[in-house]
């Protein structure tokens, strides 16, 4: 048996270990930036394919989405970062829906949380899509490191931007990356 001491250095030590595997600071333009870790996916590269069940019962695809902008984002309901940032996707997916954005979230929890996913779903009024990928059929291709993770998904399919971490409110990176995204024309 471990004296209180050591207990409480390996306890305090599991801690960090827990919050470093949520807590992502966002990371500035991620993907391209030099010294920045290389992402799975490249930018410019066409997203593989994926398909889900929503929390309403209905198939969702990648390729069902052909020709909208998706902001695909990665979450987990124990993950606090996750939560903070959710009523910002529901403002997002609200005010861009008209011009083509679809806010898809896709939650890693395992398939025991599947009540408390619905519960919160509902609870932050979420209106957009969301799949429980509790096996990551879908999250499994981009390797997600921590939550949240956020992609932007240009109307052809291909990755225009990446945040391993919370995107802040007003993230003016994702502004910018929505906004040129929006503006080009459907394939």
């Amino acid at each position: 048996m471990l004296a209180p001491r050591p207990r409480a250095l390996l306890t305090c030590l599991l801690g960090l270990v827990l919050v470093s595997a949520c807590e992502g600071k966002p990371a500035a333009g991620t993907a391209g930036k030099p010294g920045a870790a290389a992402p799975v996916l490249a930018l410019g590269a066409p997203v593989p394919p994926f398909a889900g069940t929503t929390l309403r019962g209905e198939p969702l695809s990648l390729a069902d989405l052909r020709g909208r902008v998706v902001l695909l984002n990665v979450w987990a309901t124990w993950c606090d970062p996750c939560r903070e940032e959710l009523p910002d996707l529901q403002a997002l997916h609200v005010r861009h829906e008209p011009e083509g954005l679809t806010v898809l979230g896709v939650s890693t929890d395992a398939a025991r949380d599947a009540k408390t996913l619905r519960t919160m779903v509902s609870g932050f009024g979420l209106t957009y899509p969301v799949i429980h990928d509790e096996r990551n059929v879908v999250s499994g291709p981009f390797q997600v490191i921590g939550y949240p993770a956020s992609y932007l998904i240009d109307r052809a399919g291909n990755l225009r931007w990446r945040r391993d971490g919370l995107i802040p409110t007003g993230d003016p990176e994702l502004a910018a990356a929505l906004a040129a995204a929006l503006a080009e024309p459907a394939p």
